[in-house]
């Protein structure tokens, strides 16, 4: 399945790329200018998709969480906000990758990129001045590009930052989410609302479009920079202090027995690891949830090949 949605994905990048060629000027891209593109045009690619191709959504309907039947060992993105708890399951996200929300007056996105494995939040301004968010149809090293709708500006999702456009330089406030299992969030949050797949599109929600690409070698497009010194989908935690990160592998948070502590640009942080449902909890020395994303090691390093990478001590005998 996998292999014939990958030749689909490159016959279309391919025409997607001859259209671009014909039909833009040299500065514009799926229709979004790139005059101040802070990256080399070559950075970015095409992944097929025309924008909006894969569809944003917006003011999304949930329903409550014991009322779904939902196998405990499916993948979850969640988020807690002045006290309400929402769980917007992987096998939505993945047909939609962005979603415009909000609890309360306070509105928010949740971003899930299945091709560099990019799971980020963030807010997106006051009650009546929101940003809505859309799928750009670009890629920077195999990830989602989005886009703003009212600047149509260009931003990247793990650093949320636009990197084009009249708002380029600008950056989103992160927001704290959990990559976790359905079990772990249920447990912890019983209350929760969930996405509803009732999202008024056509998607057969039941089915992984991307088959075993989370776990296989393979990259389907182009990357900057790459390195073995982890699998290339070795999820990453990502912690970001100003303008520096720093990315925990999963493979080195598992050398702890329990919670440990970790100094990072001046800040102390509290990490805690469950192995068995792949998920990292992220504190301040008050307890206070710190905001995280996660992503694949190979996207990780392309997009930061110089960045802090953090090696568990070796163990003692």
């Amino acid at each position: 399945m996998f292999a014939r949605r990958a030749a689909r994905l490159a016959t279309g990048v391919l025409l997607g790329l001859s259209l671009a060629a014909r039909a833009e000027p040299a500065n514009e891209w799926n229709g979004f200018d790139l005059s101040n593109l802070e990256l080399p045009r070559a950075a970015l690619a095409s992944g097929g998709q025309p924008r909006d191709g894969i569809p944003a959504l917006d003011d999304p309907n949930f329903v409550p969480g014991d009322s779904i039947g939902m196998g405990f060992e499916e993948r979850v993105v969640g988020v807690v906000i002045d006290g309400v708890a929402r769980a917007y399951p992987r096998s939505v996200l993945v047909w939609h990758e962005a979603v415009n929300d909000r609890i309360g007056t306070r509105p928010f996105l949740i971003v899930y990129s299945p091709l560099s494995g990019t799971v980020a939040g963030f807010f997106t301004g006051h009650a009546q001045t929101a940003d809505r968010f859309g799928v750009s149809g670009l890629l920077y090293n195999s990830g989602t590009v989005l886009f703003d709708r009212a600047s149509e500006s260009l931003w990247l999702p793990l650093e949320g930052e636009a990197i084009a456009g009249p708002r380029r330089g600008e950056r989103l406030t992160p927001l704290a989410v959990v990559e976790t299992s359905w079990a772990d969030w249920l447990t912890r949050h019983p209350d929760t609302q969930v996405l509803s797949d009732d999202t008024g599109h056509r998607r057969p929600y039941g089915q992984d479009p991307y088959a075993d690409y989370a776990t296989n070698s393979e990259l389907q497009f182009p990357v900057a920079a790459r390195s073995d010194r982890y699998h290339p989908k070795e999820p990453v935690l990502v912690i970001r202090r100003g303008t520096r990160y720093r990315a925990y592998p999963f493979a080195e948070l598992t050398a702890h027995d329990g919670p440990f502590t970790d100094r990072f640009e001046g800040a102390s942080y509290r990490i805690d690891f469950n192995y068995a449902d792949q998920r990292a909890l992220v504190t301040d020395i008050d307890g206070k949830p710190v905001p995280t994303a996660t992503e694949y090691w190979f996207a990780w390093h392309a997009g930061h090949p110089t960045g802090s990478v953090y090696t568990a001590p070796a163990a003692t005998p």
